[in-house]
């Protein structure tokens, strides 16, 4: 049986665009599942995780403001609550009052959020990745890990889009290239899917920067004790962002904790939900 993902157009009411895949069969009984992206990626970097959840369950996925074909916040500087509420303006238009959310890397800072504002909106809650930076490094990544970037008539932006791409499989973080930072457990994707994720880059570049410094604004370690959901912390084996696991799920009074291969995240996320 063939599993379509459909892609779809909102119209917000401030009048700018969201953009959402959505997939699977709505279930008596059954919340959606609504997964949020990584950043400076997009809803089509979650497509096989997707098409591996769909057979299961109802599966939204919206590209974040100012990522993939959703256009950006107005506001020059937006905070992770400014992202948490255009989700919730999603929801509502597409009339779903609560969902199991998965959210990776921003995504999973936007899922803390949208549960401690909204804690109606959300059942289960999975933090996929989900960063607690120390504040020697949070003060470097401010200052140099997403530096705004303008398209330059010699091209410049081209090469720094594709070397912010290749350096994230490479260090962590990727503007530190020094052995200790090296990343020797990831492998760098062949250049085709390299590409696919420069063009997501190149198409948020006027706003990419915005959700990071949302995320390096986020007081992560002081809000993750407030959760009161179930909720599920994870890491697959190659995540840089896996070295905070062990951290953040012991902020999280009686959370999950699951280290994982990257091919069992589907498996990992049907159990959760499922009360497993």
């Amino acid at each position: 049986m063939t599993m379509w993902i459909d892609r779809h157009f909102l119209r917000l009411a401030d009048g700018r665009l969201a953009h959402y895949r959505v997939a699977g069969e709505a279930r008596p009984g059954e919340l959606p599942l609504l997964l949020a992206h990584a950043g400076p990626g997009s809803s089509a970097g979650l497509v096989p995780l997707i098409q591996q959840l769909a057979p299961h369950r109802r599966v939204i996925a919206p590209d974040m403001p100012g990522n993939g074909d959703s256009e950006p916040l107005p506001m020059a500087a937006p905070s992770m609550a400014d992202y948490v509420e255009q989700m919730v303006e999603l929801l509502d238009r597409l009339g779903i009052a609560q969902v199991d959310f998965c959210g990776q890397h921003t995504g999973a800072h936007i899922g803390l959020e949208l549960a401690l504002r909204h804690p109606t909106r959300v059942r289960r809650l999975m933090l996929d990745g989900l960063g607690l930076f120390e504040p020697e490094l949070r003060a470097q990544m401010v200052a140099r890990y997403a530096p705004p970037i303008t398209p330059d008539d010699f091209g410049g932006h081209l090469a720094w889009s594709w070397h912010f791409v290749e350096g994230m499989f490479l260090h962590f973080p990727y503007h530190l290239p020094d052995p200790a930072h090296r990343l020797h457990r990831n492998a760098v994707p062949p250049a085709a899917a390299r590409q696919a994720l420069v063009v997501d880059l190149l198409k948020a570049l006027p706003s990419y920067h915005l959700a990071y410094h949302a995320v390096f604004a986020h007081p992560t370690a002081e809000r993750l004790p407030l959760l009161t959901h179930p909720t599920l912390l994870m890491a697959d084996d190659g995540d840089p962002l896996g070295i905070y696991l062990d951290a953040a799920a012991a902020l999280v009074p009686g959370s999950v904790k699951v280290r994982m291969a990257r091919d069992a995240r589907a498996g990992v996320m049907l159990g959760f939900v499922a009360g497993g």
